[in-house]
């Protein structure tokens, strides 16, 4: 699929005659008036030995996409760890050594937290 439009143009350059392409490239260039327009030909050129040619060059088809794309911002939650210390009443008992623990305040932790809502920024990405 990709060489329908690459042999259409080989086509068309085909079909229009040497003359014609000729008159075409000369009108697009413009001829200086500072330099001559044919460069002269080295002295020990031989045209029996090296026929012109004629080059034909076909462009390349290129398909082009963005290659990043803009992704909006959006909401999210974020976590915020609280932690907080408490005391706790231990009543007295006795341990398996058998020796007896008054009761005394000992001290605790709670952890927990909370979500919080947070914008997140749009970004670039590949598309």
């Amino acid at each position: 699929m990709r060489f329908a439009p690459a042999l259409a143009l080989i086509a068309v350059i085909a079909a229009v005659p040497p003359a014609a392409r000729a008159a075409d490239v000369r009108a697009a260039f413009p001829i200086s008036r500072d330099r001559p327009a044919v460069t002269p030909r080295p002295a020990n050129h031989d045209d029996r030995r090296h026929p012109e040619r004629t080059i034909v060059i076909v462009p390349q088809v290129v398909f082009v996409s963005p290659g990043r794309c803009w992704q909006s911002g959006y909401w999210s939650y974020q976590w915020v760890p609280q932690s907080y210390s408490y005391s706790t009443w231990v009543p007295g008992i006795w341990s398996p050594d058998g020796y007896w623990i008054a009761a005394h305040y000992e001290p605790g932790w709670y952890d927990g937290g909370y979500y919080q809502p947070l914008w997140m920024e749009g970004y670039w990405t590949s598309c």
